[in-house]
């Protein structure tokens, strides 16, 4: 797991991995952090070398994953809220379960071509970190829980904007 300020920095020292999961209740600093990576990939094609997975066509990862991204070296695939990764419940999906140990073993599998060839970022909301596939998030990408800020970590980012901007702020 990385800290959200260790992924800012790798962000903004230009550094793209393949996988990423981003989750948690922070969802400006979340969705900040993905506008940055979109950005730092480039020219996003939707359906050609960007496509955007959910939890109506989470069945198709694998296949898109396999298409070739016609053009350019690289394709940016962002699965938002899935459910692949969510704590299941009493009544397990059997469906769902079946294709998320698919979707596991597939990237298990297919690591290096992935690396060459796509940046896969899952964006959920509540994750179970138990499961096999983010054991697996979690060792070859990068996994980053975005959790509510307290005010010092608040204040300290204002005075950091603040600087950038140059303006003088006080307490």
């Amino acid at each position: 797991m990385v800290t959200v300020e260790n992924l800012e920095k790798e962000l903004k020292n230009g550094k793209l991995e393949s996988l990423y999961l981003f989750y948690g209740e922070e969802l400006f600093l979340l969705e900040t952090s993905l506008k940055k990576v979109k950005t730092l990939f480039g020219d996003c094609i939707k359906g050609i070398n960007f496509i955007t997975i959910d939890e109506t066509n989470y069945q198709e990862l694998i296949a898109d994953i396999e298409t070739p991204a016609f053009g350019y070296e690289k394709k940016l695939i962002i699965a938002r809220n899935t459910g692949l990764l969510k704590k299941e419940g009493k009544r397990k999906n059997a469906e769902l379960s079946k294709i998320r140990d698919k979707i596991t073993n597939y990237l298990q599998e297919n690591l290096n071509i992935i690396k060459q060839s796509v940046i896969l970022v899952f964006v959920e909301e509540d994750v179970d970190t138990k499961l096999a596939l983010y054991q697996l998030l979690d060792k070859q990408g990068k996994v980053c829980k975005f959790e509510v800020q307290k005010p010092l970590q608040i204040e300290k980012r204002l005075k950091i904007i603040c600087r950038s901007i140059s303006c003088k702020c006080r307490r």
